[in-house]
């Protein structure tokens, strides 16, 4: 486990309000992801480089690499930029009493349902990963390269799922609940 694996290990997440959830997400998840998804596809290219010829499955191990860093990038601009800000603002005028700014996307769960989907995406692209690498199994003859990008694949396969866990089980339906009791009359 991860540093902030274990540090978050004994938190109850249900208890945290959505802005400590927002918080810690981009602090801790964000910035794990954005290092690896910067890190991981030049390396999956040089193993592809490396060791194209004697380890089958190297261009599809590639291939899946950049696809979700390529899918991963714009996921969280969206949450940074539209969603996680509009989540914040609804806690604020929760604690104001005041009424939450519309939004450009009407319901929260319209955004909130395209996150999921980009969720599950992201999770049929790492059982692909897992499913090609064979469980992230190294040749006895493995490179540095290879086995850097393996356990960098690993760690982000393991951050993500904590990642996509409280997104989805806590702080998504933390902020429904909150924006609707916000528009009661």
């Amino acid at each position: 486990m991860t540093s902030h694996g274990a540090a978050a290990a004994g938190r109850d997440w249900g208890m945290e309000s959505p802005t400590a959830l927002v918080r810690f997400i981009l602090e801790t998840h964000h910035v794990f992801t954005l290092r690896a998804i910067v890190s991981l596809p030049p390396l999956a290219a040089q193993v592809r480089s490396v060791h194209g010829q004697g380890l089958p499955g190297t261009r599809r191990v590639e291939a899946l690499v950049y696809q979700l860093a390529g899918d991963l990038a714009p996921h969280m601009q969206k949450e940074e930029q539209i969603l996680f800000p509009y989540i914040e603002a609804l806690e604020r005028a929760a604690g104001s009493g005041g009424r939450p700014a519309e939004s450009s996307f009407g319901s929260l769960r319209n955004p909130i349902r395209t996150m999921m989907a980009e969720h599950d995406t992201a999770e049929g692209i790492l059982a692909e990963l897992r499913a090609a690498t064979n469980g992230y199994a190294l040749p006895p003859d493995a490179s540095s390269p290879l086995k850097a990008l393996y356990a960098g694949l690993v760690s982000l396969e393991e951050d993500l799922h904590r990642h996509i866990r409280l997104e989805n089980d806590f702080l998504f339906p933390g902020a429904i609940r909150l924006e609707e009791a916000r528009r009661r009359p």
